[in-house]
């Protein structure tokens, strides 16, 4: 007669699925296949888009505001050419110097002049010119909108002091009334080129703010909850354990009955 053995105890209950707990706590997120959370997946997926967004538009602008700078430094130093023709111009307009006197003078205020031709053309980021008029605007991609930087024409012809000179008085006065206007204009782009900065610097914090709560919204769907999911994890431990003694036993009080039987 054969003998039929019946256990109440379930595989299910001695090997319980706690893979997802451990990766849950290994990866320190809640989701880690679109099984877990169907919803809570796309959500996910839409919020590190924007996240992803948000870091390279902040890069972006970072980018825009090292350009700036190096448009505003290089303009520092047409300012300084400019303020030392002014007072070589001025020096040249003195009736008591002798006109060759004077081309001493203008032998240094060409020599500005040079220089200032010098940086307009040689100015650049990324190999794109900023100050020769080459480009007059540069996009920044900002995400969803894009700002753009207005560039100046720092050349000689932009600043209209092209072919001056102070080898005579009446040229002297000339300059100096080319050189001043030519320093206005300087200053004006170059307060420009600060706003520009500025608003940048500005567009910079809105983005690392959105990002931060961006972060935060993330988080709270797809980080793990280590309490829960450790206590969960103990719990399963507990089950499991308890479903591994009493098959244990099941099986001792199988072996008895055989004992009987075969003695």
């Amino acid at each position: 007669m054969a003998i039929n053995s019946y256990s109440s105890i379930s595989p299910s209950l001695y090997s319980p699925n706690i893979s997802p707990v451990t990766q849950s706590l290994t990866s320190g997120q809640r989701i880690n296949q679109s099984a877990d959370d169907t919803a809570g997946q796309a959500v996910v997926g839409s919020l590190t888009n924007q996240i992803d967004t948000q870091d390279m538009a902040t890069r972006n602008a970072n980018e825009g505001i090292s350009l700036l700078q190096t448009a505003d430094g290089a303009s520092s130093s047409i300012n300084s050419y400019l303020q030392r023709m002014n007072e070589l111009a001025n020096q040249a307009s003195n009736g008591t110097l002798n006109d060759s006197q004077r081309n001493i003078l203008n032998q240094e205020f060409q020599q500005n002049i040079q220089g200032i031709t010098q940086i307009a053309e040689s100015t650049s980021f990324n190999n794109q010119n900023l100050l020769n008029g080459d480009n007059s605007s540069i996009d920044i991609a900002l995400g969803e909108s894009n700002s753009q930087l207005n560039l100046p024409n720092f050349t000689i012809d932009g600043l209209a002091i092209s072919g001056l000179d102070i080898s005579n008085s009446a040229n002297a006065a000339t300059a100096i009334d080319g050189i001043t206007t030519a320093i206005e204009q300087l200053g004006i782009q170059r307060s420009e080129l600060g706003a520009q900065q500025n608003g940048l610097s500005s567009a910079i914090d809105n983005l690392q703010n959105q990002n931060v709560n961006t972060f935060a919204a993330r988080s709270q769907i797809n980080d793990t909850d280590y309490a829960r999911a450790l206590s969960e994890q103990v719990r399963q431990n507990v089950l499991q354990d308890s479903a591994i003694a009493m098959q244990a036993q099941t099986n001792q009080s199988r072996a008895s009955v055989l004992q009987l039987l075969n003695s």
